[in-house]
């Protein structure tokens, strides 16, 4: 029975002509797949429903492709359509919506405007841009509706500012409408180009009456996307069109189930990856600058749509930490955040699948426990406390905590950023651990190659870690190194990186400051302060609360890395409680540090990829190592999507669920640990990720058995996910 009521229901839809439709190439259409999912349609010569010649530019998105999204642009100042797409690395970019004073602007949850004139530009002509709207989720559910159809601008305002839309661009004339093509019939057919001429230019009927470039917005009844360009004002070129005929020609080649208009003239301009201008990828022929037929025409405005390439799990969480929060309050070594150190207990591991050995490893590592890295972890609370005591402010507990923080100061400020013995023990346990764990992959003919960055602490770490498998792997040659050509491989988000990678500029999702946040989080701080001076508003003089307690963290978080006599006992200073939210308003910060990482550190993972290839290729046994700093840890979480690192929450509060500085601790390492069948069997390499020893998953990517992975998909997801962030 339910096959019979499919049947009806498509031949119900075969017949009502409401079959979604795409030109084929000939005829002046021309079709370039860009992405799986994604087509570019091209048409240029005498159009049959203008009867003149137009260029015309489409792009197809498939939106049950999850590789894909939909997104909305503000920008404030206003920018071209190809620095949206180049700064987000999109597949395609288009303008939107009319100026900001004509329509609603809502993107990524903030509402921007809100149709705040009654006139457009000079004119006294009523608001008439908002009668319909684009809404999306942020993905790929996109809904076009004709929402201000009737409605009065005040009607049309309360509408659109009440709508819970993450998402909304209106705009006008609604072209297609649930298959009824209403711009057809938008402007009177009976007023003649003499008559259209007279009314006033922002009149809806001449604004529509007459041909202009025009950009539109479209969505079929197979769930596919239509974002389409018409060139204008080039006679004999593309003459552009009204919006009769605009209308009738998207009806004919692609038969929408809903279609609007979108701001054009000078505004319209499409980018295509790997079309039109190669520097930038603009398709179509702007004429804002009224200059010979280029793409240089471009006009900036303020929204734009963008279609990228997003991985299905960074939109949907994969494994939240619900209960962080309390871990947090009762664990003071996870409270330590990037100051933990390296939890060196053994780790549960899944037998490899029958037949299979390790045969080498890549690796990232932090080096291991150091002294605070900047020297104002001590000196913001020292100068606090000093100027305090002097004042005859400090408590009799304050008075201690700075006798003690004074002596410790008097030899910390010639170690600031210096590896301690638990530090060099850290990573001669872990390379003693790789070499036990995986004793195939070291032994006579294998090799480890070893780079670091050029922070001493990584040095002497990497110097450590060799040191440790010479040991119990005497006869693997290693090989060990610093230069700037190691960059790319170690840290490279160094700003004189000078093959540093290019790609989108990063936004951070929230709006909250990371002083702003621990305000919020943290209102009562003064209890704490209340332990240290006698008047806590006075003990911080001109110094901000956030700047106080940001030190102060580092100072507590970092003691366990140190030697037992140098330690200061903090243990009162701040209670469990008091130490979490300052966790948590840290990793607040580091998130908003650490995000446009993703773009420079993405030439880590090419790194393990190449060199990974050239051990297969070559049959090498042995490791690659690589040994640099705790963002750039976090930074390889966050472009892998390793144990759901990569997802992104829409309240700021939920960003401790996915995002933990902890799992970054001192001489965290990610090792991407690959395995080959014995003796030369017929199979394919497999490939076991650990994060700090743990076995670890890559997003959603489908595992072969547990969490074996096969290496061409491992390196097809992580290709994927570095095109996310680079612009290649």
């Amino acid at each position: 029975m339910k096959l019979y009521r499919i049947l009806i229901f498509f031949l119900l839809v075969v017949f009502s002509g409401h079959v979604s439709a795409a030109p084929t190439p000939g005829n002046g259409w021309k079709a370039e797949p860009i992405n799986d999912g994604v087509v570019y349609y091209s048409f240029s010569g005498i159009d049959e429903v203008s009867g003149v010649a137009q260029q015309v530019f489409v792009i197809d998105l498939d939106l049950s492709n999850p590789k894909y999204a939909l997104r909305f642009s503000y920008s404030d100042p206003a920018a071209t359509t190809s620095e949206v797409f180049l700064r987000n690395n999109a597949i395609a970019a288009m303008n939107a919506a009319y100026e900001n004073s004509s329509v609603v602007v809502k993107v990524n949850g903030t509402l921007f405007h809100c149709m705040p004139k009654n006139t457009v530009f000079d004119d006294p002509v009523p608001n008439w841009k908002s009668e319909a709207a684009v809404y999306t989720d942020g993905g790929r559910e996109v809904r076009i509706s004709f929402d201000g159809k009737g409605k009065s601008i005040e009607e049309q305002r309360a509408f659109y500012a009440a709508r819970p839309d993450m998402n909304i661009l209106t705009s006008a004339p609604m072209l297609v409408d649930d298959f009824d093509p209403v711009g057809e019939r938008f402007v009177d057919p009976a007023l003649t180009p003499e008559g259209l001429k007279k009314l006033e230019y922002e009149d809806p009927a001449r604004h529509q009456g007459v041909r202009h470039p025009r950009t539109a917005i479209a969505k079929t009844a197979d769930n596919h996307l239509l974002l389409v360009a018409v060139d204008g004002r080039r006679p004999g070129i593309g003459e552009g069109m009204n919006a009769r005929e605009f209308t009738l020609f998207l009806v004919k080649w692609f038969n929408p189930q809903y279609a609007l208009n979108m701001d054009g003239g000078g505004s319209t301009s499409m980018a295509v990856r790997g079309q039109g201008d190669p520097t930038t990828h603009i398709v179509n022929y702007p004429t804002d600058n009224k200059r010979k037929y280029d793409h240089a025409g471009e006009r900036s405005v303020p929204t734009h749509f963008y279609i990228v390439e997003v991985e299905p799990d960074t939109t949907t969480p994969i494994a939240l930490m619900e209960d962080v929060r309390e871990k947090v309050r009762s664990d003071r070594a996870l409270a330590a955040g990037l100051d933990a150190v390296y939890d060196m207990s053994p780790k549960a591991s899944t037998p490899a699948p029958k037949g299979y050995e390790p045969i080498f490893v890549e690796h990232y590592g932090r080096h291991g426990s150091r002294y605070a890295y900047t020297a104002r972890a001590y000196t913001v609370p020292l100068r606090c406390l000093r100027a305090a005591d002097a004042a005859g402010n400090l408590t009799e507990y304050g008075k201690d905590i700075y006798g003690q923080l004074s002596r410790f100061w008097e030899k910390a400020q010639h170690q600031v950023g210096d590896l301690t013995p638990l530090g060099w023990e850290q990573h001669r346990w872990i390379a003693a651990n790789m070499v036990e764990s995986f004793p195939s992959a070291f032994g006579k003919g294998s090799s480890v190659d070893a780079c670091s960055s050029a922070s001493t602490r990584s040095i002497v770490s990497m110097s450590s870690f060799c040191a440790s498998v010479a040991r119990e792997a005497p006869e693997t040659e290693i090989y060990a190194h610093q230069s700037n050509l190691d960059i790319q491989a170690t840290r490279p988000n160094m700003g004189k990186n000078p093959f540093r990678y290019k790609g989108p500029d990063t936004a951070f999702p929230y709006k909250e400051s990371p002083e702003q946040f621990f305000l919020r989080k943290f209102p009562n701080y003064n209890d704490a302060l209340g332990r240290l001076f006698k008047d806590p508003a006075a003990g911080l003089g001109s110094r901000s609360a956030y700047d106080f307690f940001f030190n102060l963290y580092m100072l507590v978080a970092g003691m366990n890395s140190l030697p037992e006599e140098a330690r200061m006992d903090l243990d009162g200073l701040l209670t469990d409680e008091e130490f979490a939210i300052l966790w948590e308003t840290d990793n607040y910060e580091r998130y908003r540090e650490y995000l446009p990482y993703r773009l420079s550190c993405s030439s880590i993972v090419d790194d393990i990829i190449a060199k990974a290839d050239v051990r297969l290729s070559e049959g090498k046994r042995g490791a690659d190592l690589r040994f640099g700093h705790d963002h750039v840890v976090m930074a390889l979480l966050m472009i892998m999507n390793l144990d759901g690192f990569g997802y992104i929450p829409a309240d700021a509060d939920d960003l401790v669920k996915s995002f933990h500085t902890f799992c970054s601790p001192m001489a965290a390492n990610i090792q991407f640990v690959f395995y080959a069948p014995r003796k030369n069997k017929p199979g394919d390499v497999l490939v076991k990720v650990l994060l700090n020893g743990s076995e670890a998953r890559l997003g959603a990517l489908e595992s072969v058995s547990g969490p074996y992975y096969e290496w061409g998909a491992v390196r097809d997801y992580l290709n994927s996910r570095t095109a996310m962030f680079v612009s290649r």
